[in-house]
This record gives structure tokens, sequence and C-alpha cells, in this order.
């Protein structure tokens, strides 16, 4: 998995720093608007099914669910840093902590009808959206391509951090319900490792103050647990309906969703929490 996901985004390096660095904030959201469309459209297939249609749902369905987040996404582009995104981002992430709750609670939590389909569907209309709404007002910001660069290295970390702590020294299950393969020690690992980003960022992008420090690291650390649950929660929705991955677009390595479920959570929350502490 964590080899998948490092060729992956050394696939995608020079496209994404390319785009960072030399587009506007306009170009920017509206390309990764337009790259996570297909992880709309496998939330849609994932969502939309039930555990007794044998997998099956209605491609117009998910195409009309494709074009709605489209129209929400151009709303985003054109609406930057307005009450809009800022409202989607906060609920983007009020709806990662209520996955948390179902993710420690599964299977009895987490039903055909708890929560109602509507909202696990409509879930994917504000996630989507907020997740470039949050990639928008990281890269408006001062030094904004830093800041989005600074995001994925701080993910990746808690990534890699996870997967060779999980190895070495995984023992205690984190969610054996939902992902068997992850562990405490896995979390342990990642939190360290992405504090040590964490530190560099702080020090050479935030330039921060011995004031700002704690709440810096700590609002880095919620991030990386909210990375945790975005990876949790993708997990959760195909084990509901007894899925492998995601989607095929990526031949070998499952679906857009496979790969982009940590960001999903964890770029807001980083956006509306430097927000908040005025970074």
């Amino acid at each position: 998995m964590l080899l998948q996901r490092v060729v992956t985004a050394l696939a995608l390096l020079p496209f994404v720093l390319g785009t960072l660095w030399f587009g506007s904030t306009a170009l920017v959201t509206t390309v990764f608007g337009i790259v996570v469309l297909a992880g709309a459209y496998e939330w849609a297939s994932l969502t939309l099914r039930t555990t007794t249609d044998g997998g099956r749902n209605d491609r117009a369905a998910r195409i009309f669910y494709v074009a709605a987040a489209a129209l929400i996404l151009a709303a985003v582009v054109v609406l930057r840093d307005t009450a809009l995104t800022d409202a989607l981002i906060v609920a983007t992430c009020l709806w990662w902590v209520a996955m948390l709750r179902w993710i420690a609670t599964y299977p009895a939590q987490f039903t055909e009808t708890k929560p109602p389909r509507w909202v696990k569907v409509g879930a994917g209309l504000v996630v989507i959206p907020g997740t470039i709404a949050a990639v928008g007002m990281l890269h408006a910001a001062e030094q904004g391509a830093l800041r989005l660069m600074f995001a994925l290295f701080l993910i990746w970390a808690a990534d890699v951090g996870a997967y060779f702590a999980g190895r070495a020294f995984g023992k205690h299950k984190l969610a054996p319900k939902v992902s068997p393969g992850k562990s405490w020690e896995g979390v342990y690992g990642g939190v360290a490792l992405s504090l040590v980003i964490a530190g560099i960022g702080g020090h050479f992008l935030f330039n921060l103050s011995a004031a700002q420090w704690l709440p810096f690291l700590l609002l880095c650390v919620a991030v990386v647990l909210f990375s945790i649950v975005g990876d949790l929660g993708e997990s959760l929705l195909k084990r509901h309906v007894g899925a492998k991955d995601s989607g095929t677009l990526l031949p070998g390595h499952g679906g857009m969703l496979d790969r982009i479920d940590s960001l999903l959570a964890a770029l807001p929350a980083l956006a509306i929490g430097l927000r908040w502490l005025s970074l």
C-alpha cells in the first residue's frame, strides 16, 4: 500500500509542482477540482449501492452526481474565500468528526439506514468541494504554493511513519473491524514523523513566535489524526458494501478515493486551523 502511494505521488509530483508554482489560485483549484471529480464518481458508486444489490447502481445516477459536484466546485472557484467556502470547509471537518464515531462503533452504527443513505450520498457533495475550497484557501494565502506543499508533506510523512512503525511495532489494532492492518503504534509513528515536518515548516515557512509553537504543533497533530480518520472512513465505506477498492481508475492502485482519502480530511482541517490561528 505504501509503495503504491509513493509511486503514485512521484508520478504526479511534476504536475503538482508545476501547477502550484506557476498557476493562479483559480487555476490550481480548477485543475485539482477536475482531478478529484473522479473521487465524486467513486463516492457515488460506494454510497448509492446497498449490501444487497450485488454492488450495482445506476450509472446515470453517478454521472448526475458528478455533474452536481462539478457545479459546486465551479461555485467554489468563482466564490473563492467567501462565507460559502468557509462553510464547506467547516462542514467537511464536521463530517469527518461524525465519521470517527461510526468507525469506532462499526458495524452497529453504520448500516443501511444509519445514517440515512441521503446523508452518506450527500456528504460527498460537501467533502469533495470542501477539500478544493481548502486547497484554494491555502494557495491564496502568503507563500501559498509552499503552504500546500507543506500540507502534502505533512500528510505523506504521517503515512510513511505509520507504515514503518506499524510494520516494526504494530501489536494493538486501531480499528480491526474497519481496517485490520492499522495499529496504534502506526498512529504514534505517523504523528512522530509528521512533527518533524511540522517543526521544519513552523521554523522556515511560518516563522513562528514562541507563543505560536504549541498551538501550531497541536494543529498539526490534529491534522494527522484527521488524515487517519479520512483513510479509515473511506475504508469503512468500502467495507460496508464489500468493495476492495473505490474504483479502477489507477491500474494497480485502485481508485482516486484510495489515493486521496487522507487529503479529503486533512486539508480542510489544516486550512481552517491556520485561519483560526491567524497564520
